[in-house]
C-alpha cells in the first residue's frame, strides 16, 4: 500500500508540470515513477524473468525519455528553421511516454507479480495511476499546440 501512496505524489508532480506547462516537474515527475517502478521490479525478477525484462526495459526507456531539464523548449531562442525538428522532437517524446504507460496498463493488469503490499484487488490502483500518465502527454500537447516556440 505504502508504493502506491509513493507513486501518487510522484504522479501529483507531472501533473503539477502538466497544468503549469513546466517541463522540468513534468519530466520529474516521470522520471521518478520509472525509478519506483524499475526498485519495485527488482525483488520480482526470478518469479517471472519474461515478464519482469520486459517492465524494466519499458521503465528505463521512460527513464532515458524522460530525464529532466531545467529550461523550458519556449525558454530557449529557436531559429525559424530548426522549430519543426524541435516540435517533431516534443510530440515524439510526448506520444513514447503516452504509449509506454498505456503499455504499463496491460502489464499491471496481467502481471502474476505484483510489489508486495499490493493484492491482486489493488491493481486497479496502479492501472489508473498509468492511464493518467498516458493522457497527462497528451494533455500536455494538447496545451503547448496552442502555443507558438521559436518566437
Amino acid at each position: 500500500m505504502e508504493i502506491l501512496v509513493v507513486a501518487v505524489l510522484i504522479s501529483s508532480i507531472s501533473i503539477y508540470g502538466t497544468i503549469k506547462l513546466k517541463r522540468f516537474y513534468f519530466m520529474l515527475g516521470y522520471f521518478l515513477f520509472s525509478i519506483l517502478a524499475i526498485t519495485s521490479l527488482m525483488p520480482t525478477f526470478n518469479e517471472d524473468p519474461y515478464l519482469s525484462i520486459t517492465s524494466l526495459a519499458l521503465f528505463l526507456v521512460l527513464g532515458i525519455i524522460s530525464f529532466p531539464s531545467k529550461k523550458n523548449i519556449a525558454d530557449y531562442k529557436i531559429n525559424s528553421e530548426a522549430v519543426p525538428l524541435v516540435k517533431s522532437f516534443m510530440l515524439k517524446t510526448l506520444l513514447s511516454l503516452s504509449v509506454i504507460n498505456f503499455l504499463a496498463i496491460l502489464l499491471v493488469k496481467y502481471d502474476t507479480n505484483m510489489p508486495e503490499g499490493i493484492s491482486e484487488d489493488m491493481k486497479i490502483y496502479p492501472m489508473i495511476m498509468h492511464g493518467v500518465l498516458g493522457i497527462l502527454p497528451l494533455i500536455a500537447l494538447y496545451k503547448m499546440s496552442q502555443k507558438k516556440i521559436g518566437d
